[in-house]
């Protein structure tokens, strides 16, 4: 009968620590060419938080990402543009 040997992985001896929240960042202001205000980047703050809590992507690529998804369907349901057809 083969003997086990139970091995920690390096990852979970010395997890990596949480990547930094994008309004934590220096330059998150100035991400993508454009500068987010203060107001802005608080309200991402908010929506990092709340995303992390439901297990979500906190980047804010994905955040931008989801508000456009979001406006996009809306001006559809409202008439404002046509849709894609699938």
């Amino acid at each position: 009968m083969p003997l086990l040997v139970w091995a920690e992985s390096p990852a979970t001896l010395n997890p990596l620590p949480p990547p930094a929240m994008a309004s934590e960042h220096p330059d998150a202001p100035k991400q993508f060419g454009i500068r987010l205000s203060d107001e802005v980047m608080a309200m991402i703050g908010k929506i990092q938080e709340y995303r992390k809590k439901q297990n979500h992507q906190t980047t804010l690529s994905s955040i931008v990402e989801d508000a456009i998804e979001e406006m996009y369907d809306f001006m559809v349901e409202n008439g404002v543009i046509e849709g894609e057809e699938e």
